[in-house]
């Protein structure tokens, strides 16, 4: 493996020894054409900034610029649209235009030094929108903020995301999941480049996906069902990745560190003869600081889209991961002779894993008020679980999406999309038998009718109405001739809508008091059953799991946009949970049963500071009160919890910070996340440990993990860095008896070609 990683590193040197030669070569003239300058405040020329094209609040399309700041968009149709330009550290630069056919624009884009970015955010609308035009909360995590704080993985990127708690079960490559706003962690959609990833009823773990190739993380909180469907009970997690842009271009790095780390990248993009193409290959491998723990990973993203015209486009989708984790299970550092946690038994765990993603696109501009999109995706998730105790164990899963909508533009400040989605996901278990004690496979077909519309009424309101039908028809169960009848076929309708609205109560920037803006949203959400919770049951009426969420929040700039305060009030119900109804056979006749409840509120708060170009703050606190509520029919929750108690691994309090301060050359960065306690399982046998009248409930207290780190760019692309994580030194564990690394260091080198910094003050 280690060979063709090498030959593929070798491939990109040759590759990149020839991109100065792969200028594009000119095209038939058809349509109109924008291009221009994008200036820093200074006048000066900003290479490698993003634009962005929108036409009527929808994506069109977007380039880089070239190394003297140019960019260029061709082949346009008459009509309205705004260009929007985006660098680290300016504000967005933002113009409109309304072009003739047949002509030219000349349009140049002037930044100012500021805290807040428009950028534009894939997974907010149906076709995309600007983050300000968004009344839903969304947090944007950009390329620069993940390569400052030395994010390796997708999950420690989300960390100081408001409202989101991250809980990984030991090191690296354990299974790792996020809690938004107080929701279960397979209440959240989790895609790649709109490629739905989800297992089968809604669990995805995170911990195989790097940061590596990641252009940004755009997080949605609050339920997305309207817009996505089943699994966006909580929120959505998309992962956008490099897309073919600009001249080409290519990076290389290595770096190593403390407990046999070491990590492997490579990555190139770039735009010629309408082809646009991309790439990353990554490589992980680490041990842990006990015996049987140790990881590898190897992941590969490949985008490519072919484009003589923003009228037409076809865009590819490839993402590929393989990885194989030992765990040893929980531990005690304090304990003796072994060190691990003394609880009711312990089983060394194996796991490798596979997930693979494909998705083809087209966008079709049949005219200049009306586009067609249409997309297929396949995702597949495959896990094999090797023991020598237990024996030997799979899980397959299998989700094809085909999805096709109406772009329709009324005018410029009115746009309807309406499309239709079919799925098909299966699930296939070791543990899920006929009679015949042989797995099978349980299918799940859903078709489903959505519409949104966004509005913008004046020049201060922006709204967006959805609504989402989806029939869930799930296949017939087969007896294994025991503990469950023969179970037919079932089907559920579900309809979820969503209001989100923004509105300035202050459009004026000048002052110390900046704009003022407003946004609130109000949507449903549902999970269908996963495999299990419908492979051991006898309830052929079991429903899917829904939330009912509304939020409302205020966002204030300061001193022309240094400054931005962003608070928001949230409040989550989840109904209908399931529960396995053992414990309590005179509420339910039935294995599983749609009997809990619970819910949460809270306050999120961010902060974004940039008093200077050389120097960037960000802050957020989040205060959470999530509770477990009765079961319906009774007074009591389900045992061992009580009415009122905190949901599991969900902090009331937690915060973070990151700060960035860049002197020519030079970039020193220090981050941290916040957790105060919360309340946690016995690691070994969870719930189970109570039928035994052993402790299974513990208090496990918060921590402060903080990581600093630099970056040295050198001439000629070449750029050195280094962090220490942990550099407190402390001792924690972020789920009860797996301890956190200690005090430990990564250090590596990258080389750009041609570097992204055209001069050390840009």
């Amino acid at each position: 493996m280690r060979l063709r990683i090498s030959l593929l590193i070798f491939l990109s040197f040759f590759v990149s020894s020839l991109y100065s030669t792969s200028a594009q070569t000119p095209t038939t003239k058809h349509g109109a054409d924008i291009r221009g300058t994008v200036l820093d405040p200074n006048g000066r020329a900003v290479p490698d900034a993003e634009v962005t094209l929108l036409g009527a609040m929808t994506v069109v399309s977007s380039a880089r610029t070239d190394p003297r700041g140019e960019y260029r968009f061709e082949g346009l149709a008459a009509g309205d649209y705004t260009v929007v330009a985006n660098v680290s550290g300016f504000s967005s630069a933002s113009t409109d235009i309304q072009l003739a056919s047949d002509g030219e624009q000349v349009t140049d884009l002037h930044l100012q030094l500021s805290a807040v970015q428009e950028q534009v955010v894939v997974s907010a609308s149906l076709g995309g929108a600007l983050a300000p035009e968004v009344g839903s909360s969304v947090t944007i995590v950009s390329q620069d903020e993940i390569e400052n704080q030395g994010a390796e993985t997708v999950a420690d990127a989300l960390r100081n995301v408001p409202g989101v708690a991250i809980n990984r079960n030991g090191q690296m490559g354990a299974v790792t999941s996020a809690f938004i706003r107080g929701g279960n962690s397979n209440y959240n959609l989790v895609m790649i480049d709109g490629i739905p990833m989800n297992d089968f009823g809604g669990g995805f773990d995170l911990a195989p996906l790097p940061t590596a190739g990641v252009q940004q993380v755009e997080v949605l909180r609050g339920p997305q069902s309207a817009l996505y469907g089943s699994n966006a009970v909580a929120g959505a997690i998309n992962i956008v990745t490099t897309q073919g842009e600009g001249s080409p271009r290519f990076d290389f790095s290595g770096e190593g560190g403390s407990y046999e780390y070491y990590r492997l990248t490579t990555g190139g993009e770039g735009l010629t003869h309408g082809l646009g193409w991309a790439y990353n290959l990554s490589r992980v491998s680490t041990t842990g600081p006990v015996i049987d723990d140790a990881y590898w990973n190897q992941t590969s993203f490949v985008s490519l889209s072919y484009s003589r015209s923003p009228r037409r486009k076809i865009v590819v989708h490839f993402f590929g991961d393989a990885g194989s984790a030992l765990n040893p299970g929980p531990w005690d550092p304090h304990s003796d002779p072994d060190g691990f946690y003394p609880g009711l038994g312990l089983d060394t765990s194996a796991q490798d894993q596979n997930v693979f993603a494909y998705q083809v696109s087209e966008t079709e501009q049949m005219t200049s008020h009306f586009q067609q999109v249409s997309t297929v995706s396949v995702a597949t998730d495959r896990f094999f679980f090797p023991s020598e105790v237990f024996g030997n164990s799979f899980t397959h899963n299998l989700r094809l999406t085909a999805n096709t909508r109406s772009e329709i533009t009324f005018s410029p400040k009115d746009v309807f999309v309406a499309g239709f989605e079919y799925d098909r996901e299966s699930f296939k278990n070791s543990f899920v038998t006929n009679a015949d004690f042989a797995p099978f496979t349980l299918p799940r077909n859903s078709y489903a009718f959505f519409a949104e519309n966004r509005w913008n009424p004046g020049s201060r309101w922006f709204i967006s109405t959805g609504l989402r039908v989806d029939s869930i028809n799930t296949g017939s169960l087969v007896t294994d001739g025991f503990s469950r009848p023969f179970i037919p076929a079932a089907s559920v309708t579900k309809v979820n809508p969503r209001i989100a609205a923004a509105f300035l109560a202050r459009e004026s920037d000048s002052g110390f008091f900046g704009i003022t803006r407003l946004h609130s949203s109000f949507g449903t959400g549902i999970r269908p059953p996963n495999g299990f919770e419908l492979g051991f049951t006898n309830n052929p009426d079991l429903k899917p799991e829904k939330s009912i969420s509304v939020d409302a929040g205020i966002e204030q700039r300061f001193a022309h946009d240094k400054v931005d305060l962003d608070v928001t009030y949230f409040y989550n119900a989840y109904r209908d949970q399931i529960v396995s109804t053992g414990d309590f056979p005179n509420l339910s006749s039935f294995q599983t049963d749609n009997l809990a409840k619970s819910r949460a509120y809270g306050i999120e708060t961010s902060l974004r500071v940039r008093p200077l170009r050389s120097l960037e703050i960000m802050g957020e606190y989040t205060w959470l009160n999530s509770a477990i509520l009765a079961l319906t029919g009774s007074l009591a929750a389900q045992p061992p919890f009580e009415v009122g108690q905190p949901l599991i691994r969900r902090p009331r309090s937690s915060a973070g910070y990151n700060v960035t301060w860049t002197y020519r050359r030079l970039m020193l960065n220090s981050n941290a996340s916040i957790r105060g306690p919360v309340l946690d399982l016995e690691p070994n046998d969870g719930t189970f440990a109570c039928q035994l009248e052993l402790p299974c409930l513990f208090r496990n207290p918060g921590y402060v993990d903080a990581n600093t780190g630099f970056a040295v760019r050198l001439p000629r692309g070449v750029e050195i860095y280094g962090r220490l994580n942990n550099f407190l030194n402390q001792r924690y564990d972020e789920a009860f008896g797996f301890p956190a690394l200690r005090l430990n260091f990564v250090s590596g080198i990258k080389l750009e070609l041609p570097s992204r910094h055209a001069s050390p003050d840009l």
